[in-house]
């Protein structure tokens, strides 16, 4: 009998885990930094982007002189459109990075994200890392296939 209420019990909490795990997706990630800019919380903001981009971050902003809130305050700036949060569309996955386009106004914007600790996290600078997996993940068929066919 307690068995059989301790499985009731553990299948809906496995269940709800498994569901949490599978909302962390890119778009989710940027689209929580994007309203949490919008609404002026800046340590939501920070959590959305990866260690060594915080790291990166706070370094320059130091050097610099620069407040760390206003340096957050800032890139929040940059994660909006006249104060609102961006339309966050298409994603693409590589291995542990990805490429998330939104939509500021009229312009397309590109962000990129690297799964950190099995999470997925904004990465400056992390472009040329995507573009390198994408191509990684490329059929070898389709770096082979050049000019030259078969042989006559």
């Amino acid at each position: 009998m307690i068995a059989r209420c301790a499985y009731r019990l553990t299948l809906p909490l496995l269940t709800a885990l498994l569901l949490s795990a599978c909302r962390d997706s890119p778009r989710e990630v940027l689209s929580e930094a994007s309203e949490a800019a919008a609404g002026g919380d800046l340590a939501e903001v920070r959590d959305r982007f990866s260690v060594v981009t915080v790291r990166r971050l706070e370094h320059h902003w130091r050097l610099k002189g620069v407040r760390e809130a206003d340096g957050w305050d800032e890139l929040a700036a940059k994660l909006t459109f006249d104060g609102r949060p961006l339309e966050v569309s298409d994603e693409t996955i590589f291995g542990d990075y990805a490429q998330v386009m939104a939509k500021a106004g009229v312009a397309r914007r590109d962000y990129y994200l690297r799964k950190e600790d099995g999470r997925w996290r904004i990465e400056l600078g992390a472009g040329r890392k995507f573009r390198r997996a994408a191509a990684e993940a490329a059929p070898e068929s389709a770096a082979g296939s050049g000019a030259s066919g078969p042989a006559p």
